[in-house]
């Protein structure tokens, strides 16, 4: 197998990897944006997150389609089985808002990273036109996470406040 046929199938698992990334954020997101709503600023960005990463999850999908394959049904089955647990996972946390902030943020590095790492594939399988979707992507995923990091002062006194109410 040449290197551009290897490198063309690493490409197209980390595709398929990525869209089951994306789609354990949808979950996750919608799990926990219904106990977001006493922080209003978080809940807004989050739901702008989630239709992001819907968005992203369907530019994925065109990707593969384009070199004729598709999404990993039983990855997609395991990661939102997973992001349903996740979504869980702080519930009965007090401070769940700060460990969620936290959460999202490493979270948000992971994607940034594999977006990283599907640039580098795309441009060694041959598939350089791919790279300003998936630019577009990690750009999102970064302004999402710097936004976090940014607030999470704001987001320490906004739950103090909420356990001071």
């Amino acid at each position: 197998m040449s290197d551009t046929n290897t490198a063309k199938d690493s490409y197209l698992t980390g595709l398929r990897n990525q869209h089951a990334v994306e789609t354990q954020a949808i979950g996750t997101i919608q799990n926990e944006l219904p106990r977001m709503k006493p922080y209003p600023e978080l809940y807004a960005r989050m739901q702008q997150d989630h239709e992001r990463s819907t968005q992203q999850a369907a530019r994925l999908d065109d990707l593969l389609a384009k070199h004729g394959s598709s999404k990993s049904l039983a990855k997609e089955a395991v990661t939102g089985a997973v992001a349903t647990l996740a979504g869980f996972a702080h519930v009965t946390a007090g401070d769940e808002v700060l460990k969620n902030v936290l959460a999202a943020i490493g979270y948000k590095a992971y994607e940034i990273a594999s977006y990283k790492v599907l640039l580098t594939l795309a441009e060694a399988s041959g598939a350089s036109e791919d790279k300003a979707v998936l630019e577009t992507s990690m750009k999102e995923e970064q302004e999402m996470g710097d936004w976090l990091g940014e607030h999470i002062p704001s987001f320490v006194h906004a739950y103090l406040g909420q356990k001071d109410a």
